[in-house]
């Protein structure tokens, strides 16, 4: 065998083994592709065979008011405000105070000069009544009426009537409808306080509903999308078999197209994936009424589509933000609070001096209905004066102003802060949402643009100028394309959202008026 006989065989054993070891390598791949070809079933389809619900996003919205078990909890805190409201108003409810007293008692007494004692027995009766009130100025009135009377063995027989009026008011502690009111007006503004608790929920309730809604809409979209990009693959796949079978293509492209229909298969099982998390997410913010709720299956009728009405100025957006906003108005009730507490523990740190006057009338009789109390009695009584209180050293009162004096000082420093922070939030929502209106027209031209490439890649390969990876790069980026197009949709509305939500408006952007009532 001469040389160039023996250098043919070597280089053909040499390309036996290469094509021997690429056969063994890509083996696995081409198997697994043979799976890849076959029709790819969503494995959690089974998770929604349940009822079909087709629902737009103000339906969506409406029903996760009415059904959503957070906003039915939190409907009942402004119940509780307002009972605790009627409790500090009770301060200022007339009182009826009645009472009646049966006593008898057994004794010795000695009379005169006689040198043994007489057994004495005594038996009083009392019936009183009593109404009184107490009025937001520091004044107590009250208005009595009372009958007595003394049976006794030794004594005559007594009865006793009397009537009265009383007055009494603070002049120093608790004087002043500012120091008495402080606490009824606390628990208003705490009713306050919890709507707009309620108010901030069901705000964010919609806001979260209304992401829901558009993120299964878009999940559903990437399924459509990543569908659409397998189908490619699959074309691919059988046009480069069939260049393979009659010599016009290597068998050894294959392998990169048999990972691309590999890849995209796993790439639309995790589409799957994300599409039953969303609906998930979106039935148990609506919390629909049905048999079984999570194995309903969601339909979205709306489309993601660009408001009519275009945005507002920045400064209009902060300047709503720093009005409506829930969190802030939340703050700044609270500050009214803080300064309710200053006015009432500096009146706590007074000394107690009230003025009282009481004027009645008494009648004498030797029988219990002959005593009753008579405002004609010829006999009358009255007493006037004052009476003085005061801790020596008052520490606890002392220590209750200077913790409200420090508390308000702390509240305001919060509201200041909370409204810069509703500034940023306003504003940094603003920007994402023109960044991402503007990038709707860019995705759109961008992805027109890397069809027309992929198009073009395509024909070039079917007259040989182009490679199978040239091909599926070109597919890959039109399919990011189009999944960037549908999510810049999406994004922008989401962006809106966040933006009317940031400044307290959305609830009345959807037409919704009043959390307390309509919610």
């Amino acid at each position: 065998m001469d040389e160039k006989q023996r250098s043919f065989h070597v280089g053909f054993e040499r390309m036996i083994v290469r094509y021997f070891i690429i056969l063994l390598l890509f083996l696995p791949i081409w198997s697994y592709a043979q799976q890849s070809e076959e029709a790819v079933e969503d494995m959690f389809r089974g998770f929604s065979a349940g009822e079909t619900l087709e629902i737009g996003v103000e339906d969506a919205i409406l029903n996760a008011l009415e059904n959503n078990p957070t906003l039915a909890i939190q409907r009942l805190e402004p119940q509780k405000a307002m009972a605790s409201e009627a409790s500090a108003r009770s301060d200022f409810d007339p009182e009826v105070n009645a009472s009646i007293n049966r006593s008898e008692t057994k004794s010795e007494r000695h009379l005169g000069t006689q040198p043994e004692p007489v057994d004495l027995t005594t038996r009083r009766t009392e019936e009183s009544i009593e109404i009184s009130k107490t009025f937001s100025t520091g004044t107590t009135l009250s208005a009595g009426a009372r009958v007595s009377g003394t049976i006794s063995s030794l004594y005559t027989d007594q009865y006793t009537g009397n009537v009265s009026l009383t007055l009494t008011q603070s002049l120093l502690q608790g004087f002043g409808r500012g120091a008495n009111l402080a606490s009824l007006r606390k628990t208003r503004i705490d009713v306050e306080i919890s709507r707009e608790e309620l108010r901030a929920v069901a705000e964010n309730l919609v806001a979260q509903v209304e992401k829901a809604y558009w993120n299964l809409y878009l999940a559903k979209e990437e399924i459509s999308i990543q569908q659409e990009s397998l189908e490619l693959a699959l074309r691919q796949l059988n046009e480069s078999n069939e260049r393979v079978a009659v010599g016009k293509l290597a068998e050894i492209e294959l392998a990169a197209v048999h990972a691309a229909v590999a890849s995209r298969r796993e790439a639309l099982i995790d589409a799957q994936s994300r599409y039953e998390k969303a609906r998930l997410q979106f039935l148990y913010l609506l919390n629909p009424q049905g048999q079984d709720m999570w194995s309903m299956n969601p339909v979205t009728t709306d489309s993601p589509f660009i408001p009519e009405d275009t945005m507002d100025s920045l400064e209009v957006h902060e300047e709503l933000g720093l009005k409506y906003r829930s969190d802030l108005q939340q703050a700044r009730l609270s500050l009214e609070k803080g300064r309710l507490d200053v006015q009432q523990t500096k009146n706590g740190l007074l000394p107690r001096l009230d003025f009282f006057i009481s004027y009645g009338r008494s009648t004498y009789a030797e029988s219990f209905s002959d005593a009753m109390p008579d405002l004609n009695s010829p006999f009358d009584d009255l007493s006037t004066g004052l009476t003085f209180n005061m801790p020596i050293s008052n520490r606890r009162a002392k220590a209750n102003y200077q913790k409200s004096l420090h508390t308000r000082e702390q509240m305001e420093l919060s509201v200041k802060n909370m409204e810069k922070l509703v500034a940023l939030d306003v504003r940094s929502a603003y920007v994402e949402a023109v960044r991402s209106r503007q990038l709707i027209e860019a995705t759109r031209v961008t992805r027109e643009l890397q069809q027309i490439n992929m198009n073009a890649e395509l024909e070039k390969f079917r007259v040989g100028k182009s490679t199978n990876f040239l091909v599926l790069t070109a597919q890959s980026i039109f399919t990011a394309g189009k999944l960037d197009e549908a999510r810049t949709m999406v994004d922008y509305l989401n962006a809106l959202i966040d933006l009317y939500h940031l400044q307290g408006t959305l609830l009345e952007r959807r037409g919704i008026e009043s959390p307390a009532g309509v919610l």
